[in-house]
């Protein structure tokens, strides 16, 4: 399997077929009363991101089927819904935010397509687009946000499709960055 980013089920996952998943116990002790693939979902996204997460749902998956993009437990204080949890795939958007990109996909997008998205974003969670405050008018803050909410299917955006069309390798070459055996 390449490391290119693959367009259809294998990135986006049906809000129909996504799964909870909450940290047991207050997210510590032993997670045998989650369904085995709940299980395995939960251990990789602990895995990316370095720590127990806290109650999130599925909402995208990367090339090799394990978890990409995580949705925040809407009841808690968050301001960004939905988080980029694959490694590669955040590397890869950080390379291009860290040239310039912000700048770059707000100026391409314009002001007014960015408010748009900041608009269907709070109608729906209640914030703008990785809480970015409302004198920031037409502001992109980050990628890695208006990424995943695209890949997620719950807001197709163009700032997103101006950062996926500048990653060369989203994901490794053969094999998945977050696999138990990814070290081995």
């Amino acid at each position: 399997m390449s490391g290119e980013l693959v367009k259809g089920d294998a990135v986006r996952c049906k809000r129909s077929t996504i799964q909870r998943h909450v940290s047991p116990n207050g997210g510590s002790g032993v997670y045998n009363n989650l369904m085995p693939d709940a299980y395995k979902d939960y251990a990789t996204v602990a895995r990316q991101l370095g720590r127990e997460p806290l109650p999130f749902e599925v909402a995208a998956r990367c090339p090799f089927g394990l978890p990409s993009v995580i949705e925040n437990e809407r009841t808690r204080e968050m301001p960004t819904s939905f988080w980029v949890s694959c490694p590669s795939l955040v590397s890869a958007i950080s390379r291009v935010e860290s040239t310039g990109g912000v700048r770059e996909a707000r100026e391409a997008v314009g002001e007014p397509t960015v408010e748009e998205i900041h608009n269907a974003h709070r109608s729906r969670y209640g914030t703008r687009v990785a809480g970015v405050r409302d004198a920031a008018a037409g502001s992109v803050k980050c990628l890695h946000a208006f990424t995943a909410l695209h890949l997620s299917g719950a807001i197709p955006n163009p700032v997103a499709e101006w950062t996926l069309s500048r990653l060369d390798h989203p994901y490794p070459e053969g094999h998945c960055c977050s696999a138990e055996d990814a070290d081995d």
